[in-house]
């Protein structure tokens, strides 16, 4: 009787064992850690086959450094004083990624009470693990970033934060126990809307809006609030929790907006359009642009009256005004058409406005036209693209690096713009110039934003001389400091060619002239001294002579090279 009772006995632990095995993750251990065997459940949530497992330390399953810490440790050495460990644990799967578990590790005793292994139950609760984190982590970063109070179902409060108590400028012990009336006007208080926004609340409905509070002192404070029933497992509210924001900076810029508003008014071309750009609204600048002189004459007409017929029926004035359906701004400059297909140009921001729940309501276009400095623009691209077909250019950086070059630059100095471009300058320029002080004041001048403009020698490829008539031209940032250097140049090699001709000839001729003079006073002399030449005036007769011939020569050689 006793051995039928034992084997019952152990007939039920089996299949309680059998049931727990099928619902949790079970591994054995010996007392020193060396699994012994564990079910599939426990195998499956850490990615590895009994084999890979058996005869091995439960440390492999432990991050380095926990498994050789004194916490670790210390977990062995309560199971093998038969003490029961239960907690959350953080494991390392086959893959090396965490796993995160529930786990009871239970010490299984002798007769004599000595623990002989562990078995281990656990649960994967990873899932849960990360969702309570990110929980945590959300709820942590709405602390930090909002006013938090809690509430009981009648108003008193429970608790506040920091970011609420620096709002309404108490402190804790000056609010807790008291009713959140205290933050309400005295005519609110006690009006029906207030009675019914706690009402609203006992009923479990959430209330958000901008709210009017007085903190401290009677200072006036805006709140953007959410009131949140918070309730228990049967869904009755129990608490309530409030988010703020602290808006009062913004609700008092708002009003200073609308002044400023109404300022931009006078000043810009002001319309607003429905939602399916009708317009609702324009000011006299945005008539006055678009050559009307009466409201009636645009409003209830679509904003495309202001577009051209192409454009109108196009995928991207489609997509202009389902970008602003959508709440997005738009800004840029607009070619538009006013009356009598006058071209206006305008530089626009198109500004959806919301309502409480960010559904856009309506489109307010803020513009300002640019309609002459667009053509001032067009006719200046013009202007550049002229001289640019016209002049030789290039664009440098402060340092001198070559950016990018045009034909008639790359050809005069014979190179393409592939053996050009990120080399410096001092490629066109001699050797000795570039090491000189003057190349070197050269650039510093560009860089202080000083234009330079003269004739200069140059380099070509293959050591070509090349002069040009140049200038070089800081382009200025915001701030006036220089960004780049743009030349401007026109090769003037054959003319320079023609003036040293032409200054060698001058030379030749001063040459003879002096020459010439100095002759003719030898024979004055010699005319005062004597009557008939003598010999030496005869040799110098015959040497002018000579000198005038070769001059001659000379001069009609040059001539004909030129």
């Amino acid at each position: 009787m006793f051995f039928f009772k034992k084997w019952s006995i152990a007939k039920e632990n089996a299949a309680k064992a059998a049931a727990i095995s099928k619902s949790q993750a079970v591994i054995e251990l010996g007392i020193d850690g060396t699994v012994i065997t564990a079910n599939e459940k426990f195998l499956s949530i850490l990615g590895y086959t009994l084999a890979e497992v058996r005869g091995k330390h439960h440390g492999m399953f432990v991050e380095t450094d926990e498994r050789s810490g004194a916490a670790y440790r210390d977990f062995w050495a309560r199971l093998n004083k038969g003490e029961t460990q239960s907690a959350e644990y953080k494991r390392i799967d086959n893959h090396g990624r965490e796993v995160w578990v529930q786990a009871s590790y239970i010490p299984v005793l002798d007769s004599r009470g000595n623990p002989t292994k562990v078995i281990a139950l656990a649960s994967d609760i990873t899932a849960k693990r990360i969702k309570n984190l990110e929980n945590a982590g959300q709820v942590s970063a709405i602390e930090r970033a909002q006013g938090v109070v809690e509430f009981k179902l009648d108003g008193t409060i429970i608790t506040a934060n920091r970011n609420f108590l620096n709002a309404m400028g108490f402190a804790l012990s000056e609010v807790q126990g008291k009713h959140d009336g205290m933050f309400v006007e005295l005519s609110e208080r006690s009006g029906a809307a207030y009675r019914e926004l706690w009402a609203k609340l006992n009923r479990g409905e959430t209330q958000s809006a901008e709210y009017r509070r007085f903190g401290k002192g009677g200072r006036e404070v805006w709140i953007l609030a959410t009131y949140n029933p918070i309730v228990d497992e049967t869904g009755k509210p129990f608490k309530v929790v409030a988010f703020t924001t602290d808006v009062t900076k913004q609700k008092l810029k708002a009003a200073e907006l609308e002044g400023q508003v109404a300022a931009i008014g006078k000043s810009q071309a002001v319309a607003e359009f429905g939602m399916d750009g009708k317009i609702l609204t324009a000011n006299d600048n945005f008539l006055k642009a678009f050559g009307y002189s009466l409201l009636n004459e645009v409003q209830g007409n679509h904003h495309h009256m202001f577009v051209e017929a192409g454009e109108r029926s196009s995928a991207a004035y489609r997509e202009f005004w389902a970008k602003l359906n959508r709440g997005e701004s738009q800004s840029a400059e607009y070619q538009r058409i006013g009356k009598n297909g006058k071209i206006v140009w305008l530089q626009a921001s198109y500004n959806p406005v919301l309502d409480s729940r960010g559904k856009p309501t309506k489109v307010i276009e803020v513009a300002t036209d640019i309609t002459a400095r667009k053509l001032e623009a067009l006719e200046n691209a013009d202007q550049l693209a002229a001289i640019e077909r016209a002049q030789a250019m290039a664009a440098f950086k402060p340092d001198g690096t070559i950016i990018a070059a045009n034909d008639k630059f790359l050809k005069a100095m014979g190179y393409t713009l592939g053996d050009v471009r990120g080399k410096n300058d001092g490629i066109f320029v001699e050797a000795s110039e570039r090491a000189g002080s003057a190349y070197r004041e050269f650039w510093a001048k560009l860089n202080r934003g000083e234009a330079q403009s003269a004739e200069y020698k140059r380099i070509g490829k293959d050591g070509k001389e090349v002069w040009i008539r140049a200038s070089y031209i800081p382009v200025l940032d915001a701030k006036g400091k220089a960004i780049k250097v743009i030349q401007y140049a026109t090769v003037i090699e054959s003319d320079r060619g023609e003036e040293m001709v032409q200054e060698a000839l001058v030379s030749l001729a001063d040459q003879a002239e002096a020459s010439s003079l100095s002759m003719e006073r030898l024979e004055t002399r010699r005319k005062s001294e004597s009557v008939g030449p003598s010999p030496l005036a005869q040799f110098l007769t015959s040497l002018r002579a000579g000198f005038s011939s070769a001059m001659a020569s000379s001069t009609k050689a040059v001539a004909n090279f030129l």
